[in-house]
């Protein structure tokens, strides 16, 4: 037998081999994958209807808590109200989550009943909460003993006697589901062990005969052989790191595109809405027009920017430092954040302290980069509160803080938050849109003007953004 029927022989039979070993991985990691999918989607379900279970016995002692204790503990009932809405939408999220997992009409008709159940315990909520609305306005109007009847009655007793069984039952099908889908991991993963150990073995036996009759017939050549495929190996892996290079140049570009025109196009269109809206003063109208044409300079000089950005193969923009007043900017991006906070009931207050200092900065890249960071805040904000922007001065540096009343910086996001493309956990439940780039730009835009960027917790409660800048030669002038 020559050489070559020799590869030929060995090639089929790693051929075959190979394809056999590659099915059963491809399947094993499949079955894998459809099993954490399954797996971890019953487990979320699972865990929000755990909290939905606490949730519910909050409601019901914050209500009974106002009959009590009178009405300076409604609040409490509000928020108890919104965790509860919150926790529902939750729940039905996780339970069509779960149904996305399933593989046939066999496993969706169980599903199909959970997702009833959810409906069937969301109207009988709201049923108990209307009979809890109405116990407090009677309790409002003195009625104490038709208040007390009325929780009794209508919401103590219908939610441990109807909502809590509910409640319990999803709990035990979830915990049923659980142990039927890990029995089936086991068995599946027992049966693809056994296959693969064949297929090995019966792999081993062949390509170590075929193998001692190759190398016999080559070993001379050997060498030349493997010089040969070391260097198409290498060849194959540049071009692959070229490719993964320019995707990832590619995607940043355009990921930077989409982040760069929103915020201009938000405030243009309030503008507008705002010129738009009753009968507008001259001057109001004159102030709009005014902020639309300035938002439109601003979006040609950063298409501007794009065009050139995209001809040097993305490569870093340049910003153009000129003498500017940190007080001037700042003021202008609040000017605009209002815009931005004004359709969530947020109001943006100034407070300026630098005694007028004077910066090296690019005005539209910094005031770009202030709009990140009101940006954030107002997204962050609940509605009623306000955002503070102050401005102080050092001896040889001016800072920036922007602080918000929403609800901070987690432990776990801290150290992450300016990372190109990472959200923070709390992100989804907020219903905020983004791509997680914007304080990626914010931090290269300080960076390149000399200065420091952090995100912290406030000492009473919210996030401080806080920037840091250079001051120009000769400071305030």
């Amino acid at each position: 037998m020559t050489v070559r029927w020799r590869i030929v022989g060995l090639a089929l039979a790693s051929l075959v081999s190979i394809v056999a070993m590659t099915g059963v991985m491809a399947y094993g990691l499949w079955l894998a994958d459809h099993f954490v999918q399954r797996i971890d989607a019953v487990h979320r379900r699972f865990e929000v209807i755990a909290e939905l279970d606490g949730r519910a016995n909050a409601y019901a002692k914050q209500v009974a808590g106002v009959l009590l204790l009178g009405r300076a503990e409604m609040p409490a009932v509000q928020r108890a109200r919104i965790d509860m809405e919150r926790t529902f939408a939750r729940l039905s999220r996780a339970t069509r989550d779960e149904l996305t997992t399933l593989g046939g009409i066999a496993e969706m008709v169980p599903e199909l009943e959970q997702l009833e159940d959810v409906r069937r315990m969301i109207e009988l909520y709201h049923a108990i909460d209307a009979s809890a609305a109405r116990a407090l306005a009677a309790a409002r109007d003195g009625k104490a003993d038709e208040a007390t009847q009325l929780y009794g009655r209508d919401v103590a007793f219908r939610l441990a006697n109807e909502l809590q069984p509910l409640i319990d039952r999803a709990l035990a099908e979830e915990r049923n589901e659980v142990a039927a889908e890990l029995k089936q991991v086991q068995q599946t993963q027992g049966t693809i062990l056994v296959v693969a150990g064949i297929l090995a073995l019966l792999s081993l036996a062949v390509l170590s005969l075929l193998g001692v009759l190759l190398y016999r017939a080559v070993r001379r050549s050997g060498a030349r052989l493997e010089a040969e495929i070391e260097t198409r190996t290498s060849e194959l892996r540049d071009a692959n790191a070229r490719l993964r290079a320019v995707d990832v140049r590619r995607t940043q570009f355009l990921a930077d595109v989409s982040h760069e025109l929103r915020t201009p196009l938000t405030v243009l269109r309030g503008e507008a809405d705002v010129a738009l809206r009753g009968q507008p003063k001259l001057d109001d109208l004159r102030q709009s027009l005014e902020r639309i044409r300035g938002q439109s300079v601003d979006m040609s000089g950063l298409l501007d920017d794009l065009i050139a950005f995209a001809r040097t193969d993305a490569e870093s923009q340049q910003h153009l430092p000129a003498d500017v007043r940190l007080d001037e900017i700042v003021a202008a991006a609040a000017e605009e954040a209002q815009v931005l906070a004004e359709p969530r009931e947020v109001s943006v207050i100034t407070e300026l302290g630098d005694n007028g200092a004077h910066i090296d900065a690019d005005f539209r890249r910094l005031k770009q980069a202030l709009m990140i960071g009101l940006d954030n805040a107002v997204k962050h904000s609940p509605p009623g509160s306000r955002i503070t922007v102050s401005s102080s001065r050092g001896a040889a540096t001016a800072t920036v803080a922007i602080a918000d009343q929403g609800p901070g910086v987690s432990d776990e996001d801290q150290p992450r938050v300016f990372e190109r493309f990472y959200r923070g956990h709390g992100e989804g439940a907020l219903e905020n849109q983004g791509l997680g780039i914007g304080l990626a730009i914010a931090k290269d835009i300080v960076e390149r003007h000399g200065g420091t960027i952090r995100l912290d917790n406030g000492a009473s409660g919210g996030a401080v953004l806080t920037l840091e800048l250079p001051l120009a030669q000769g400071g305030a002038r």
